[in-house]
């Protein structure tokens, strides 16, 4: 069986995303990327980039303990992600911040970022599916990578700031072919190839 190898790797490592809604409504009042880097070309690190309604009592911001590693991230990937396309995520402004993240079969997935005002929880929990993804030309504005993961859609998301829970509800639904998905999701072996200057014409959707 041939082997096929793609060059050169941009970034690896983990990156679950997700999306609350104002309930009953279509409405989204937060949007979150995590970002756990095992490699990327300014090293290891974390990065929360957490957007929320104007309604909401907090401040919307990117959270990280590699300033450098998540300026790259939203630069060149995380604003041009599906969900962040009607947000002005390029904006937001950087905190340090000490991340971290467990996940385990009983508690899901938690991620906990620590700034000097904030104190950021969110969790993922219950694994609804667990799929590959592979999507060739991932476009990024003048650019395009080769994306490769593992996706979990998840039947439960939870985001927390300095023990105030948000009110937002996880969509989850159905594709063509009854395979679920949802608006929050793990990403696990996730790999970037590229950059590319050919952009494909491939368009998301939920996972």
């Amino acid at each position: 069986m041939p082997i096929e190898i793609k060059r050169p790797v941009y970034v690896c490592g983990e990156n679950p995303g997700m999306t609350l809604y104002k309930p009953d409504t279509d409405q989204p009042i937060a949007i979150a990327s995590y970002w756990h880097v095992t490699y990327s070309p300014h090293g290891v690190g974390n990065a929360l980039v957490m957007w929320l309604d104007e309604s909401t009592l907090f401040t919307s911001g990117i959270f990280t303990d590699n300033i450098p590693l998540a300026r790259l991230l939203m630069d060149t990937l995380t604003q041009h992600f599906p969900e962040f396309s009607d947000v002005p995520v390029s904006a937001l402004p950087y905190y340090e911040a000490a991340c971290e993240h467990t996940f385990n079969d009983t508690d899901g997935y938690i991620v906990t970022c620590n700034s000097e005002k904030n104190k950021i929880v969110v969790k993922w929990a219950g694994l609804l599916d667990i799929k590959t993804l592979s999507w060739p030309g991932f476009p990024a504005g003048s650019k395009s990578f080769d994306l490769q993961n593992v996706i979990c859609p998840c039947n439960s998301g939870i985001i927390t700031i300095n023990d105030q829970m948000m009110n937002g509800q996880v969509k989850t639904g159905t594709f063509s072919d009854n395979s679920p998905s949802s608006t929050a999701f793990l990403a696990f072996a996730e790999s970037w190839v590229g950059p590319h200057n050919n952009i494909s014409d491939n368009e998301g959707e939920e996972l």
